[in-house]
């Protein structure tokens, strides 16, 4: 039998008005009243149309999510924060892949537009112009995790990533190494990227390092990317003693070509990452890495956006959260 909103009514002895009071949380149906209904409910086994009540209320309490693959850990802490937070405040998600092209992220995000999402998570390197486009022109909130808005327009949270990468610099440096690579993305776009870069090249001049244009690679972002990058760099007459990988992956693929070269890491050359994937604590050598609190990120990434659907003033554009940088066994201390 299909129950309707009436037959609960008839059963509360109340209005059908009231009813949808107590359904849509309306505060106009006194405690006595309001525990009729939800009886009445719960006798009757009816079950609101969930289509019907978010016209009604112009509100669906989805979020939209778009993160660039799920198969990795790294991400799928991203979604775990976001999804326990939405567990809370009765939301539910609706997650893309986007592989990090912007095609599939414009994509996305007009079907996220199309299926009323009441908010929407952006998850990637960086932000392309015809995303930027699509987010100024919308009224759905937007927020930014893992990545930063360099023009400070929209919400977001992140580590501060050029600090980061100063950081883990700073480490090989104090090492004792002062001939270093970087491994970083074909993608000069990145927002990502650039920070780390900036970070790179701070910690060199700071500590009087020369920077050697020639041990600047760009590449895929991946295991494969790594390995194709420490295969050329292996062509140079001269070899770096240390490597910052632009993330893990990368200093996997790059530790992977080391070896197949009969090299071995850390003793012939020291290799860097970022993120801090759990197959990094696992992998030989462990690698040294950059921690990113992704649980954190997706959580209070998904705070902020309830805030901003529920009109509270978010004092702060970006939130940025602390890193911390894991040191392993890819890095030799030179004397």
């Amino acid at each position: 039998m299909n129950v309707k909103i009436k037959d609960v009514a008839r059963e509360a002895n109340v209005s059908v008005a009231t009813v949808s009071r107590v359904l849509n949380n309306i505060p106009l149906v006194n405690d006595e009243t309001k525990k009729r209904v939800v009886d009445a409910i719960e006798r009757t086994g009816y079950k609101p149309n969930a289509i019907a009540r978010s016209l009604k209320m112009q509100k669906t309490n989805t979020f939209g999510i778009m993160i660039p693959d799920i198969s990795k850990s790294y991400y799928t802490q991203v979604v775990r924060g976001v999804e326990d937070v939405c567990n809370i405040y009765d939301y539910n998600i609706i997650l893309c892949n986007t592989d990090s092209e912007p095609a599939k992220e414009e994509k996305y995000f007009d079907v996220f537009i199309e299926k009323q999402c009441d908010g929407i998570l952006f998850i990637g390197k960086g932000l392309n112009q015809g995303l930027i486009n699509k987010i100024e022109s919308t009224r759905v909130p937007v927020v930014l995790g893992a990545v930063s808005d360099s023009m400070g327009r929209f919400n977001g949270v992140a580590i501060n990533n050029e600090q980061a990468a100063y950081d883990i610099t700073k480490y090989l440096i104090e090492c004792g190494h002062t001939s270093i690579a970087f491994f970083t993305d074909e993608d000069e776009s990145s927002f990502v990227a650039q920070e780390r870069k900036k970070g790179f090249l701070r910690a060199l001049k700071k500590y009087e390092v020369k920077e050697n244009p020639i041990y600047e690679l760009k590449g895929k972002y991946s295991i494969k990317g790594g390995y194709d990058l420490m295969e050329e760099l292996l062509t140079n007459l001269e070899r770096p003693t240390a490597i910052v990988a632009l993330n893990d992956e990368m200093a996997m693929g790059a530790i992977r070509r080391a070896e197949d070269a009969g090299l071995k890491v850390p003793d012939d050359i020291s290799i860097v990452g970022f993120n801090n994937f759990q197959i990094s604590e696992w992998f030989r050598p462990g690698i040294t890495t950059i921690a990113q609190p992704m649980y954190d990120i997706g959580a209070i990434s998904a705070r902020i956006l309830i805030k901003i659907i529920n009109n509270y003033k978010i004092d702060e554009k970006t939130i940025t959260v602390p890193h911390e940088l894991i040191i392993r066994d890819s890095v030799k201390t030179i004397k």
